[in-house]
């Protein structure tokens, strides 16, 4: 019986371990936003606190050049909790919006972690996504980056 939880233990975690944050989140999704200064990964921040995130969609090489023709959508920022890849699209625990209508000209943004968070099973797999949708590009792609994981405290 020992051995058998030890087994599934280390399953639980593997998968946790798994999730790659950079990877599609949905159908014509791409880590194509910049993020240069918002939640360091695997760091601890407290529910209230105010998080400066800046951001831009500068190229890089792991975005497709002709996106960066098309004018991005007003981003949002949302987080995630304990995010798991299921075949070709991710389940979460929680999800909250906590920021919306920021231009993409305006390349920071300052969101604050609700103080009203819902209990989850585990505070320590938060996960910061920032996105926007390119309206005018073809199939309308979506563009993203996501920090985490990290942990949250109440305040």
């Amino acid at each position: 019986m020992k051995f058998t939880t030890a087994i599934v233990a280390s399953l639980v975690g593997t998968s946790t371990a798994l999730f790659s944050k950079d990877q599609p989140w949905g159908k014509r999704d791409y880590a194509c936003v910049n993020v240069y200064q918002g939640i360091p990964d695997n760091s601890t921040v407290s529910a209230g606190q105010t998080v400066r995130v800046h951001f831009d969609r500068k190229p890089t090489g792991r975005c497709p050049d002709p996106l960066n023709q098309y004018p991005g959508s007003n981003y949002s920022v949302w987080l995630y909790n304990n995010p798991v890849r299921k075949l070709d699209t991710i389940s979460f625990d929680q999800s909250i919006k906590i920021a919306g209508d920021i231009k993409e000209k305006a390349g920071v943004v300052d969101v604050t972690i609700p103080k009203d968070l819902p209990q989850v099973k585990d505070g320590s797999l938060w996960y910061l996504r920032i996105d926007t949708s390119l309206s005018t590009a073809p199939q309308m792609p979506s563009l993203f980056n996501a920090a985490g994981p990290f942990t949250v405290i109440r305040a």
